[in-house]
């Protein structure tokens, strides 16, 4: 493997319906091994600040999924209001909020009428290779 932002810190996207499919549970001071892909860009209405990349166990292109490793330093939880599309029969986040945490297993409760959407996670020690 390739080291990568040897003590920088990398953060890392993790939607929580991956958790509840697949996913292991994690906590503040774990190592983790994970798939990722680079950032495509991901949207939200709450300022999240720079993510690096999302965790994907599912993407079907092999050569575009990067293996990676780190230590987790800090999780904050995103959460999003939803409110229907004019336009079609979507859902259209319009508002949300981060909140921090130890640990996430992908069963954590909403927060009135935000929805839990997924983990911000911020790494340290971050090992990437594109070649799993």
């Amino acid at each position: 493997m390739d080291r990568l932002n040897k003590g920088k810190r990398c953060t890392v996207f993790y939607a929580a319906w991956q958790m509840q499919c697949c996913g292991t549970p994690f906590s503040v001071g774990d190592k983790v091994e994970w798939t990722v892909l680079s950032n495509n860009a991901f949207n939200s209405p709450v300022d999240i600040g720079k993510i690096d990349y999302c965790y994907d166990a599912h993407y079907t292109e092999r050569d575009k999924v990067m293996a990676f490793e780190g230590s987790v330093e800090e999780i904050k939880i995103l959460y999003h209001k939803f409110i229907p599309s004019k336009d079609n029969n979507s859902l259209i986040a319009v508002s949300g909020k981060l909140s921090g945490t130890k640990a996430v297993n992908g069963w954590e409760d909403n927060i009135g009428d935000m929805k839990v959407v997924g983990y911000v996670v911020y790494l340290s020690d971050c090992v990437l290779n594109d070649n799993i």
